[in-house]
């Protein structure tokens, strides 16, 4: 078995093909491609409501219900790179709705098109076998379906880098105006998808001098560089919101450790395991292919070189869904690695150590695909149990207050309770998180005035708490001498309490 270098379709022969050649090689082209989308959808649709909301989920579904105007005011004070997005949601479940499933099918589509793409970059880069083996080895890491599962833009992100990949190899092979101007559009795309996907333009620069050092270079060295400069300069007003706003946006990034490089690979992929069956592959693949395998593996790790050096010197993005879109490169050098394993056997037995690899590889990663798909897997507090364990026990006129400055307690719980007509009242909240242009309430400023002819009152914090009241303690006093604590719930990330007045008889 070989492996085929460069665009397979690139072979000439003197012969008119017969229509079965044709249709056969039809066939070829499409399978990586069109296999790699339909399995990749089918294992993001497999339990992607199980899991609930993330906090940033939560936020998605905050402003994607907000009116155009609302979303446009709130971009100006933050989330302003998300603003593409939140439109494009917006629009969305204005159609379709605001079920998890609702909310998540745009990033699962993404995700599926985006392990398409892997497989056709694979298919021009090797060959058909290294396409196919891309796309099952994509679907089985567990990453891959976290965040095709995911309401955010990640799975987009995902997509334009792989298309803006495959697009510049496309128009090296054929330097064509109209094929810049399409990797144009897709490096456009990639920064509306998430600023930080732009780290792979230095990669795209590599690529280009490795495609170029040995051809006449003026020519596509200034429509490479024409077509990049293009879409940052459409991108500018988004750039320019990005650095403005690094500090509400990514005040929480931890510094990059020597502690986050090591567990760096694991988180990426989502096991152990998987991880250094992926990386071990695509370094087999790397020392063994040579220059064949170059470009590949540029476009797997400059932009962590890129993003890791500026995390190292500077303000940290060493974020892992910031750089997940690494992953598709780094899977089809992984494939490559695979099948060149496998081409110097008997030609019965290459596709059965291929499948059986595969097998290996898919045990390796089942824990994962289960942990991903956990109902609180996710970033956050268990939204869905509080809101279930209100809608159980609520009364008629309960009231329910949430630990001051919270972004998402209030959006969460309330998300799980939004279609509940008898849900407690958020009696201390004056502004709401859309009115403020935020993603926070504004509350009243005399809270214990407010609460004062409560005859229940639902406290929801964060954190598991053995005192919730310690988290509001303006309404310490009111709650300590008023009212008796007739439950306490603990879960994921939050404590609720329920208080009932004195003067309500004991149920």
């Amino acid at each position: 078995m070989t492996i085929e270098i460069g665009p397979p379709d690139a072979a000439a022969s003197s012969e008119v093909p017969s229509p079965p050649a044709i249709h056969r090689a039809i066939r070829s082209r499409l399978l990586p491609g069109v296999a790699g989308g339909v399995l990749m959808l089918g294992f993001g649709l497999a339990g992607a409501s199980r899991p609930e909301l993330s906090w940033d989920e939560i936020a998605t579904a905050d402003v994607a219900r907000r009116p155009v105007v609302q979303i446009w005011h709130l971009l100006h004070h933050i989330d302003g790179v998300f603003g593409p997005y939140y439109l494009l949601m917006h629009l969305w479940t204005t159609v379709l709705g605001d079920s998890v499933l609702a909310l998540r099918l745009p990033s699962i589509l993404a995700m599926a098109a985006a392990v398409a793409a892997a497989g056709e970059l694979g298919r021009r880069a090797f060959g058909e076998t290294v396409g196919i083996v891309a796309v099952v080895l994509l679907c089985l890491m567990p990453n891959t379906s976290r965040y095709a599962a995911e309401a955010r833009p990640y799975g987009f992100a995902c997509l334009f880098a792989t298309l803006a990949l495959l697009l510049l190899h496309r128009a090296l092979n054929d330097s064509r105006a109209r094929r810049w101007c399409a990797y144009g559009a897709a490096v456009f795309c990639m920064g509306l998808s998430h600023l930080l996907v732009l780290a792979a333009l230095p990669a795209h620069a590599a690529i280009c001098a490795l495609r170029l050092r040995r051809r006449p270079w003026r020519r596509p060295t200034l429509a490479w560089g024409a077509s990049v400069a293009a879409a940052l300069l459409a991108l500018s007003p988004l750039l320019w919101w990005g650095m403005h706003q690094r500090q509400e946006q990514l005040h929480w990034v931890k510094p990059l450790t020597l502690g986050a490089l090591c567990s760096f690979p694991a988180r990426f992929v989502g096991t152990p395991e998987t991880a250094w069956a992926l990386i071990g592959l695509a370094l087999y693949a790397a020392s063994r292919l040579g220059r064949r395998s170059a470009e590949t593996a540029v476009a797997a790790a400059v932009p962590l070189l890129v993003v890791g050096t500026v995390s190292a010197v500077g303000p940290s993005f060493w974020v892992i869904r910031y750089v997940l879109y690494v992953l598709m490169p780094t899977a089809v050098l992984a494939a490559a690695g695979l099948v060149h394993a496998c081409a110097g056997l008997r030609p019965r037995r290459v596709g059965a150590r291929i499948v059986a690899a595969l097998v290996v590889v898919a045990v390796a990663a089942a824990p994962g695909q289960l942990t991903v798909r956990g109902p609180t897997v996710k970033n956050g507090s268990d939204y869905r149990t509080l809101a279930g364990i209100i809608r159980r026990r609520q009364a008629v006129g309960d009231v329910i207050v949430y630990q001051a400055g919270s972004r998402t307690l209030r959006p969460g719980v309330g998300y799980y309770l939004r279609t509940d007509a008898g849900a407690p009242r958020d009696v201390l909240m004056r502004q709401t998180a859309a009115q403020a242009a935020a993603l926070i309430a504004q509350e009243y400023r005399d809270p214990v005035a407010r609460l004062a002819a409560a005859n229940r009152i639902w406290l929801v914090v964060a954190a598991r708490r053995g005192d919730p009241v310690n988290a509001r303690r303006d309404l310490a006093r009111l709650l300590h001498a008023q009212y008796r604590r007739a439950g306490l719930w603990r879960v994921k990330r939050a404590t609720m309490a329920l208080y009932v007045h004195r003067r309500v008889n004991r149920r």
